[in-house]
């Protein structure tokens, strides 16, 4: 679309933005200021300046960032799986491919790196967020027309904005949500044009007066605002006779058929009728990008829920109805100011500390000779000499001064306290505990868990919620065919052709991707340690049952061990395993039964038939080729002499066709008895296993007499 200036449109998204601005300060003030000591400096300049007014150095000893990092390296560890429930009417391998289709884009690498950005945003700030967005899948080549989903990060979660109406958790049924998105004039001025750049001034307030306390551009970069407003619309759904549920677009795409005069709905080949319909509510969203007073591009985006997910780590509501974020370090921060404060008074108290050795009068350093030993008191060889003083003073050797116990009691409290805070102990970080047992220690890390559920929690419910947005858009994006590879459940990496057309009339197509509809579900598992060691400890309990698995499940067993760089062990160990029981264990299918070898006297007895099936196969053939070389002789003589040559034509012929019936007779015959000889080997094998059980029950039967 062409760039328009549109100033109701650009003042209506802005308002928006000031709204949100306003009853989020809190938390946006909050964010900035966790971040900044999480990461940054955890002195303010007034603390800091005070300070340095009483003589002091403000030192920092973080311990929160460790933690934080702690965090943050379990969850990169964690896989989250998403399930995909297909509701009746879709076929199992097309469910098959749209749940493979949703977890590679849900959770491939890129994805992966977008939900850690957020964790991180969440954990520390108390909120971050993600984006979903469609891009072109090449520039180039037969995919450059191919649109895909992908998932993008934010860089600062304080630059979006939703409805404060919104009441979901993830903030996707608001009205409206967007983000901004700063970019230099330069770039801007190659996207859009200089005319457009140039009109957009800096420093400007486009609220008709009132302060916002946002600059919407400066001299160097323009703010562009992406804003994503969903408008209502009703539509009717419609239950079909066989129990499939349509909408109207599908509906209308029905085949009529009329019969004597009554019009017939067709559904998948069948005679349906409507046995009922309600009127439900649709959205649709309308994605638009504004700078300055133009509108840079509208389109419609393919999803009814707003695709800007909100990840919060743990909120509540006040008694004035806002939302309040919790960062995960909220109550950890004094204690680690207070660590700070015990930090640098201790090293104050040690920079003023004298370094004097002894407590003299003057009488008793008055000689020039041991004033010159008391200079350099190392200079004493065996002792340290002085002069006696008349009132019979001696020099008081003193003790260096030693930091107050409170200091170092007080320092110990605080670690307590942040680790009370945060719930995450020591023996969580690596260090040794007292339990001794393994259940001990599995019951310690299990309770140390609990604590740091509810950030991975909230992360898992914002990914299933993207999951939904994901697969609300895929019959929009993948609406057409195309080939990609999928990792299946069964089949590991395979190549995939969605919306396949198996007819010349499209009527028929497989692996649709724009019917049906689906669930998503996240099935969360524990933390990367828990699940490790309960691994190990199933693993441990199968091979207390039966030692001889542990050649089946070496390779498992070596991955759940508490050691890193356990490349080169794995790696042996995976060689006394079973190829076929590697592949049975990706693709859970039972292993094929090896084929028995036949008995040596039937393998005898196969290679005779086949040898003589050759011999006659070959006089056969030879038969054939003298036949085709009479008959092109026939042809040259009848050519040269111009005599009448059919009769004997005719009789080639027939002698031909004779052959070629011998020919398949013999094929026939070797097969035929090919069949009666297998047929009789197990009739025999039968035979023999008959006698044996028969010869065990009467065996059992005289020992039961007796």
């Amino acid at each position: 679309m062409a760039i328009e200036k549109d100033i109701e449109l650009t003042r209506k998204i802005r308002q928006r933005i000031k709204k949100w601005d306003d009853d989020w300060r809190f938390n946006k003030d909050q964010y900035h200021e966790f971040v900044s000591f999480t990461m940054g400096s955890q002195w303010t300049e007034d603390e800091s300046k005070l300070f340095i007014d009483y003589k002091k150095i403000p030192l920092s000893f973080n311990k929160l960032a460790p933690l934080i990092n702690h965090l943050l390296g379990e969850q990169r560890q964690n896989t989250p799986n998403l399930q995909v429930v297909p509701d009746k009417g879709v076929d199992t391998e097309t469910a098959a491919v749209r749940e493979s289709l949703i977890k590679d884009i849900s959770l491939n690498s890129s994805a992966k790196v977008v939900y850690q950005n957020a964790f991180q945003q969440a954990a520390i700030g108390g909120f971050g967020a993600y984006l979903i967005d469609t891009e072109y899948e090449s520039e180039r080549g037969d995919n450059a027309f191919n649109l895909v989903i992908v998932l993008r990060p934010t860089k600062d979660p304080t630059w979006c904005y939703w409805d404060v109406s919104s009441r979901s958790p993830c903030k996707t049924d608001g009205m409206f949500a967007g983000h901004r998105i700063r970019m230099s004039r330069k770039m801007f001025a190659s996207l859009y044009g200089e005319d457009v750049e140039k009109q957009i001034g800096s420093e400007a307030n486009y609220d008709e007066g009132s302060a916002t306390g946002w600059i919407f551009s400066t001299d160097d970069e323009i703010t562009i605002i992406e804003d994503f407003e969903r408008e209502y619309e009703t539509s009717m759904m419609y239950q079909l006779s066989n129990g499939r549920i349509i909408d109207n677009k599908a509906y209308r795409d029905l085949e009529r058929i009329e019969v004597e005069g009554k019009k017939y709905l067709v559904d998948n080949d069948e005679f349906v009728t409507v046995h009922n319909k309600r009127e439900t509510h649709k959205y649709k969203i309308k994605r638009r990008k504004v700078a300055g007073d133009f509108l840079l591009e509208e389109t419609d985006f393919p999803s009814e829920q707003l695709p800007i997910i909100f990840v919060d780590q743990n909120s509540y509501i006040d008694k004035s109805g806002k939302q309040i974020c919790r960062p995960f370090i909220k109550d950890a921060k004094d204690a680690q100011r207070y660590i700070n404060y015990l930090g640098t008074q201790s090293a104050y108290l040690m920079r003023v500390t004298r370094y004097d050795q002894f407590l003299v009068s003057k009488q008793n350093v008055r000689s020039p000779d041991t004033q010159v030993i008391w200079r350099d008191p190392a200079t004493a060889q065996g002792g340290l000499i002085y002069d006696e003083s008349p009132n019979g003073n001696v020099p008081q050797q003193l003790r260096p001064q030693e930091l107050p116990a409170s200091l170092i009691n007080q320092y110990q409290r605080a670690l307590a306290d942040i680790e009370q805070c945060t719930g995450m102990y020591g023996t969580q970080m690596g260090e040794q505990g007292n339990e001794v047992s393994g259940n001990a220690i599995d019951a310690r890390t299990k309770r140390g868990h609990y604590n740091t559920f509810v950030p991975f929690d909230s992360l898992n419910r914002a990914i299933a919620c993207g999951g939904q947005i994901i697969d609300e858009m895929i019959p929009h994006v993948y609406d057409s065919e195309r080939e990609m590879m999928l990792n299946m459940t069964d089949t590991g990496m395979t190549k995939v052709t969605l919306n396949q057309q198996m007819d010349e009339y499209g009527s028929q197509i497989k692996n649709d991707m724009k019917e049906g509809s689906y669930q998503i579900r996240l099935l969360p598992g524990p933390s990367f340690e828990g699940q490790k060691q309960e691994n190990l400890e199933s693993i441990q309990t199968v091979l207390q049952a039966n030692p001889q698995l542990f050649s089946l499940v070496a390779d498992l067993y070596v991955d759940n061990l508490p050691m890193a760089n356990n490349i080169e062990m794995r790696n042996r160990l995976r060689t006394i395993v079973p190829p076929e029981i590697i592949e049975a264990g990706k693709t859970g299918k039972p292993i094929p039964p090896k084929p028995q070898q036949p008995p040596p006297e039937l393998m005898m007895k196969m290679q005779e038939l086949e040898m003589k099936q050759k011999e006659q196969m070959m006089n056969a053939q030879f038969k054939m080729k003298e036949l085709e070389l009479k008959e092109k002789q026939l042809e040259l003589e009848g050519i040269k002499t111009g005599n009448d040559i059919s009769v004997a034509m005719a009789k080639i012929q027939g002698e031909k066709l004779q052959a070629a019936a011998q020919l398949q007779e013999q094929e026939l015959r070797y097969q035929a008895e090919t069949e009666r000889t297998q047929s009789d080997q197990a009739i025999a094998h039968a035979e023999n296993l008959v006698k044996i059980l028969t010869h065990q029950s009467k065996a059992k039967e005289s020992a039961n007499v007796r």
